[in-house]
């Protein structure tokens, strides 16, 4: 008899695999094929060395809230959180995996994981920040509604990330695990300098994550302004939070082939992107996996 994380994952293999043959159903393979064969090792190389410096930068950005961690060890964890978000049912469930990783013996855990949903909610407000200011920049192609949505998901995520604060002091007697995890969000969403600090590497890792992309893309033959990518790379980020897919897979490529349409690019040139970026999610969840290796190992 299957567990409920085993139907679960079989659903979201079913789904992948379903949205898959659905796209590449109405392509030509060929021309994907085609597309992807346009990129050169040297692109390749530069953009794998761009891809783990990004990451790099995001183990920066946890430190911001986590000062008496060593760096190494954030940058560690953050792609163990990318091994265990590409095989596990979501990527929340790769945040949740570094934040048990995070603890160490004598650490109160819930410290831990509050610093580690405070960095997750300052990296999606830094997403949707520069996703929004981009399409006002370049709206060329996408939907009118798109900025809109984008500065009201802002303000939601800024909501969120204050609520602690808003919210009446937590009881004394919620002396459990729940009440000592609001205290430390309330605590880290009160202190402003590292939460700003946390929030501006945030879109530096976020710009960085672009030129990734973009670097790829224009290898492939795509030409679009920055905001443009900007946009497409923001919006394609939140639909792959959405839990209904493993590694986004069909979820990335529907994604793309829908949002750079609207600016004109060709649906088998899109999809050999999404090819690509699946590749370095394998790629990243690849090192994750040795991190953690390693990391248990010593």
């Amino acid at each position: 008899m299957w567990s409920n994380r085993s139907l679960v994952f079989v659903t979201k293999v079913a789904v992948s695999a379903g949205l898959l043959i659905f796209i590449l159903r109405r392509l030509d393979l060929a021309a994907v094929g085609e597309a992807l064969g346009r990129l050169t090792a040297e692109t390749l190389i530069v953009a794998a060395g761009l891809y783990v410096l990004a990451h790099a930068l995001n183990g920066l950005k946890l430190q911001m809230l986590m000062t008496d961690r060593p760096l190494a060890d954030l940058v560690r964890y953050t792609f163990v959180a990318l091994f265990y978000g590409t095989v596990l049912p979501g990527q929340l469930l790769g945040d949740a995996m570094k934040a048990f990783r995070l603890v160490r013996p004598g650490d109160d855990g819930a410290t831990v994981v509050a610093a580690v949903v405070v960095d997750k909610i300052t990296g999606l407000a830094a997403l949707v920040l520069i996703t929004g200011v981009a399409l006002l920049i370049d709206p060329s192609g996408f939907p009118d509604a798109f900025p809109a949505l984008s500065f009201a998901l802002l303000a939601g995520l800024v909501l969120a990330l204050l609520l602690p604060i808003v919210m009446p002091s937590v009881p004394s007697l919620l002396d459990n695990a729940l009440g000592r995890f609001l205290r430390a969000w309330r605590a880290s969403a009160q202190d402003w300098g590292p939460l700003f600090a946390s929030l501006f590497t945030g879109i530096a890792f976020q710009l960085l994550a672009v030129i990734v992309v973009a670097y790829i893309g224009t290898g492939i033959g795509i030409s679009l302004s920055f905001p443009a990518w900007i946009a497409v790379v923001g919006l394609v980020s939140l639909v792959l939070l959405l839990p209904v897919t493993v590694a986004g897979v069909g979820l990335r490529e529907g994604g793309l082939v829908i949002l750079l349409g609207f600016v004109g690019v060709a649906p088998a040139d899109a999809v050999a992107l999404s090819f690509a970026l699946l590749g370095y999610t394998l790629f990243g969840a690849l090192l994750g996996a040795l991190a953690d290796f390693t990391g248990r190992k010593s």
